[in-house]
């Protein structure tokens, strides 16, 4: 973990932003490179009623067992990340969810 998952809509994503946001994941002491995966949706309808021609979300999801400053500590490097590759009339949010580590299954155990 994290698991970087990216929403956008109304415009292409920079070419250089999913290795910047992977590359703010791994730059944390408490995230192992290798445990950093993202993917990306583009959503084809959407409308911004505070007027915004596009959007950029970003939710970061972690293991229920990271403290909720490294929730904040991510959250703010995404956010960091976005804005150095994003103009200023992009909507931009972040946001952390929670994985029950008791509950998660992957294929050669948990990382």
């Amino acid at each position: 973990m994290p698991h970087i998952v990216i929403e956008f809509g109304g415009l292409a994503l920079p070419p250089a932003l999913p290795d910047a946001l992977c590359a703010a994941m791994a730059a944390h002491p408490e995230v192992p490179e290798s445990a950093v995966k993202l993917r990306a949706h583009e959503v084809s309808a959407f409308r911004l009623l505070s007027g915004e021609p596009a959007f950029v979300n970003v939710c970061l999801r972690l293991m229920d067992s990271r403290p909720e400053s490294q929730h904040v500590e991510l959250a703010d490097a995404v956010m960091t990340a976005l804005e150095a590759h994003l103009p200023p009339e992009i909507a931009l949010g972040v946001e952390t969810a929670r994985i029950p580590r008791a509950s998660f299954r992957k294929r050669g155990g948990l990382s």
